[in-house]
């Protein structure tokens, strides 16, 4: 009788513990996602040349920029007008971070409109 209420008990704490960590990194994670959007800075766009090496078009505020970017800097190349960017770049992505990326929906369209065909 002593071994199934120390069992009970025991498994009682673990789902108590597995409940308050799941909690907790559910509010962590809120927390962080808040931090890394901005509102008044964007990548617009980004080219990679090499391995650490890209060139990025970013709005920080009304204003333009062209950087490039290394492992171990960044380099501003020019400041750019608005009608130096391509209407395509100004366009806001869904969610931050989803730049140059498909939206689920339009590649789920295409894996089922290809597969409907060998049907």
């Amino acid at each position: 009788m002593n071994s199934v209420i120390s069992l009970i008990s025991a498994l009682i704490l673990t789902v108590l513990i597995l409940y308050l960590s799941y909690i907790f990194t559910r509010s962590l994670g809120k927390g962080l996602g808040m931090k890394r959007g901005g509102t008044s800075m964007q990548m617009l766009d980004r080219l990679p040349l090499g391995q650490d090496k890209a060139v990025a078009i970013v709005r920080a505020g009304s204003r333009y920029y062209m950087i490039g970017i290394a492992s171990s800097q960044i380099t501003l190349l020019a400041e750019l007008s608005e009608e130096d960017i391509p209407k395509e770049a100004l366009e806001v992505a869904p969610f931050p971070g989803a730049e140059g990326y498909e939206s689920f929906k339009k590649i789920l369209k295409k894996y089922t409109d290809r597969n409907r065909d060998d049907v």
